[in-house]
């Protein structure tokens, strides 16, 4: 048995509700179909009705209520507290309270003003390097940015509508949500900003990308080319340590996603990495170039993704460009992008992204702290306002890094791996999934004290869960396929 969304006149003609819909109800594992209340009811299926309460039938298994779509001004949010959850509202106020059938009156249209990300379209505040900063979210503001929010509210529609199919003993037809029927799912990604410490060549090329005395790349490229000259007969690099990333995380049956620089951006941004593809690594006790690493890398059956430069995020052109460069270089094609420094504009990133060919993203995350900025812990399709659609390209959002923990947050290994596995808790209650971003030179201790241990603790973590623990471009095809079985189990 599957599960139809029959939406009133009024619900079917707004798109907005629909995409949240189809969000929650991917969720629920279930084959589903959203359809109007004007075509004819399929026989043998759970009903979920979108509208008016007054027009619902009497044996629908679930309801959504839904009567108006108001503008929402970022003044008069609040956070409503239910028995069943939290839901930002004007005033603080849910509508209709959730029932044995229905969910809260503003639910609908609570979850719209996450997944569409209206917060930062509202709010035009934006950080130094052009973000929009964890620190301004209301969801930080009122302690819930850590919490699933959209997955909670899935999984409170899912309760309904499998305590209606229990009572009659029928059976929900069921799509498996994670690979293997795991519980829940992590992706393990890498930034690579850093090939070497100590490499003359681009500490060099650093310094000359300095805009002026007392910049970051003035700074920082006089004092790195000051130790590759002092370390130049070194035969070790404690950057260049990626042999132990892979090491370790398939010593737990792990891989994970590399996502390597562009070496010739266009333009330039002193904040940009400087390796080329052409520059001499090691890896696994071998010399050879950072372009033979990614083939390395890629034939260890781990992922080679685009981590794209500074001023990329909007701009179409350049990032195909860029995914070209990667390309030729790992000699495979590339999927998957995050944007350096998460720099992301909610109206053009995804579009640029889009344009250029990217199956996923994952960029959506905060620098500052830990959590879900779009209120949800698994893929989706992103809200295309221009279209009113959904679009096609993936986003699979970063949920936890290592700098917010050690910089933001300052904490000690200890304290980071406690928020690691609190992070852990909140995902495996839901089902739904993690993105860790780790930078791979986070094993130098001398630079990154506690960084590499909590990682190999947040591994071990892992490797006692009911977790699949995969690269982040198999993640995303793993739900696309999903979603494909789900539309043919539907239809038949």
């Amino acid at each position: 048995m599957r599960v139809v969304y029959r939406l009133d006149e009024f619900a079917w003609k707004l798109s907005e509700p629909r995409h949240v819909v189809g969000v929650l109800a991917s969720l629920l594992d279930s084959p589903f179909l959203l359809q109007s209340t004007s075509a004819p009811a399929p026989p043998e299926s759970a009903v979920v009705f979108v509208g008016d309460p007054a027009h619902a039938p009497g044996d629908c298994a679930a309801l959504l209520p839904l009567t108006d779509w108001p503008a929402w001004k970022l003044t008069d949010l609040e956070l409503a507290s239910l028995e069943d959850g939290v839901l930002p509202c004007p005033h603080g106020d849910s509508g209709s309270a959730s029932t044995e059938r229905a969910l809260p009156g503003a639910c609908l249209r609570s979850l719209a003003f996450l997944l569409h990300r209206e917060e930062e379209r509202l709010d035009t505040r934006r950080d130094q390097w052009g973000c929009f900063s964890g620190f301004s979210t209301r969801l930080g503001e009122w302690g819930v940015l850590d919490r699933p929010i959209v997955n909670q509210w899935a999984l409170q529609l899912s309760r309904r509508v499998r305590a209606w199919a229990e009572r009659r003993n029928h059976r929900l037809a069921e799509v498996p949500r994670w690979k293997n029927g795991k519980r829940f799912a992590v992706a393990l990604t890498h930034d690579v900003d850093w090939v070497r410490r100590y490499s003359v060549r681009q500490s060099l090329r650093l310094l000359g990308q300095a805009r002026k005395p007392g910049s970051y790349a003035f700074r920082h490229g006089l004092r790195s080319t000051a130790e590759a000259i002092v370390h130049f007969a070194d035969r070790s690099d404690p950057y260049c340590t990626f042999d132990r990333w892979m090491s370790e995380e398939a010593g737990h049956g792990f891989r994970s996603t590399f996502l390597f620089c562009p070496p010739h951006p266009k333009p330039r941004h002193e904040y940009d990495p400087t390796y080329l593809e052409t520059d001499r690594v090691q890896f696994r006790g071998r010399a050879m170039t950072v372009a033979g690493l990614m083939r390395a890398i890629a034939a260890a059956e781990c992922e080679v993704g685009l981590h794209a430069s500074y001023e990329s995020y909007v701009r179409s052109e350049e990032l195909s460009r860029q995914r070209e460069q990667i390309e030729r270089a790992a000699r495979i094609p590339i999927r998957g992008v995050r944007q350096h420094f998460l720099r992301f504009d909610i109206g053009r990133t995804w579009e640029a992204q889009e344009r250029a060919g990217f199956a996923y993203d994952s960029t959506l995350g905060y620098n500052e702290a830990v959590g879900f900025r779009a209120g949800v812990g698994a893929p989706f399709h992103p809200w295309n306002p221009a279209t009113r659609d959904e679009r096609t390209l993936l986003e699979l959002p970063m949920t936890l890094m290592d700098g917010t923990l050690f910089r933001t947050l300052k904490l000690t290994a200890a304290g980071a791996v406690e928020r690691i596995r609190a992070h852990f808790d909140a995902i495996e209650q839901v089902g739904g999934l993690a993105v860790l971003l780790w930078h791979p030179n986070a094993t130098d201790e001398s630079a990154f004290p506690g960084w590499w241990d909590a990682y190999r603790e947040a591994l071990q973590d892992l490797a006692g869960r009911d977790a699949w623990v995969a690269p982040a471009g198999e993640i995303a095809a793993w739900w696309l396929e999903r979603g494909r079985q789900m539309d043919s189990a539907s239809s038949q």
